[in-house]
């Protein structure tokens, strides 16, 4: 029986304690895993990498066709919030349930499975105001899996404190109080629910207020009153039920993403590029195997394809397209 390096098992150790630390620190991340292989890659069984949610990865699981597999699975799988494994084959007819095929177009020809998991942060519910449904909300929501913020007329919410507002929630329940100052805080953080506990009349004042402050019908549009659904229950203990199962269906709907595809493909920005000596999909950001012939910008997965592509340019130049 072959002896790990004792390199390797540290660099491992060192991975999952950095895990650790993210997760602790409500970051979003995804842990990528090599659990089988087949001659031959440079991947082993055990090597671990973290991907950040720009992209960025730490850590090894592969070169070539390998790690920029790992990195664009673990991008897909924190957009989805869904475990994943997948299979990186020079031979993706032979599929199987369950497992995502990814073509292995370097001339290793091996294989390797990658088991790809996205680590999220919390959702996060901030409620506002001294009230019965504020401390029932205030008890329900961390068993349900949120963060808690607790808002006062003395709070000033900055987005430090709120780093991922496409998945933080607000509600206000301050009868009164300073209902105004708390939606309008929820509004201009880019919250995409601000649910107002308040009677018909009562809102219509706190929007009509809100109008004159500057905010817009759009920016009004995320306020919800009256908050929660309509569940056929009562009294304050009722309102805080309906109000998080208000959150949480619009959560199902939103699915909000925490890696920068969305917004790199609702830009109208490619990500990716095909090598066109091997055919494997490169990620343009970090591309180190760049050349420019005749206005326009060639993509290499390393730098023997460059040099195949630079030795005779005529050959290839009509593969190019972009994925």
């Amino acid at each position: 029986m072959l002896r790990q390096d004792p390199n390797s098992l540290a660099r491992r150790a060192e991975s999952l304690r950095r895990a650790g630390d993210l997760a602790g620190g409500e970051r979003p991340f995804a842990l990528v895993m090599v659990v089988r292989t087949e001659p031959a890659t440079s991947a082993r069984i055990g090597d671990r990498a973290i991907v950040f949610a720009d992209g960025s990865l730490d850590g090894w699981v592969g070169g070539g066709c390998i790690g920029p597999t790992a990195r664009k699975e673990a991008l897909a799988a924190l957009e989805e919030g869904v475990t994943r494994l997948v299979r990186v084959t020079p031979d993706t007819a032979a599929a199987q349930p369950g497992v995502r095929m990814a073509r292995m177009t370097c001339a290793s020809e091996g294989t390797a499975d990658l088991y790809v998991e996205p680590f999220l942060p919390r959702p996060t519910l901030i409620v506002a105001g001294d009230s019965p449904v504020v401390a029932t909300l205030t008890a329900i929501a961390p068993p349900l899996g949120f963060r808690l913020l607790t808002m006062d007329s003395t709070t000033r919410l900055t987005p430090g404190e709120v780093p991922y507002p496409q998945d933080s929630w607000m509600v206000v329940a301050t009868f009164g109080e300073f209902d105004e100052d708390a939606v309008e805080a929820g509004i201009r953080l880019g919250l995409p629910y601000v649910g107002l506990v308040a009677s018909a009349q009562r809102a219509e004042q706190v929007l009509s207020e809100l109008r004159t402050r500057g905010l817009e019908e759009g920016e009004l549009a995320v306020v919800r009153s009256p908050a929660g659904l309509p569940l056929g229950t009562s009294g304050q203990e009722g309102i805080s039920l309906s109000v998080m199962a208000e959150i949480s269906s619009l959560r199902a709907e939103a699915r909000p993403s925490f890696s920068g595809v969305q917004e790199r493909e609702s830009a109208g920005e490619p990500d990716t590029a095909v090598d066109p000596v091997c055919g494997m999909a490169v990620e343009m950001a970090s591309a180190r195997h760049v050349v420019e012939q005749g206005g326009t910008r060639y993509y290499f997965c390393c730098a023997g394809c460059r040099r195949t592509f630079e030795q005779q340019p005529e050959k290839y130049e009509t593969r190019v397209s972009l994925r």
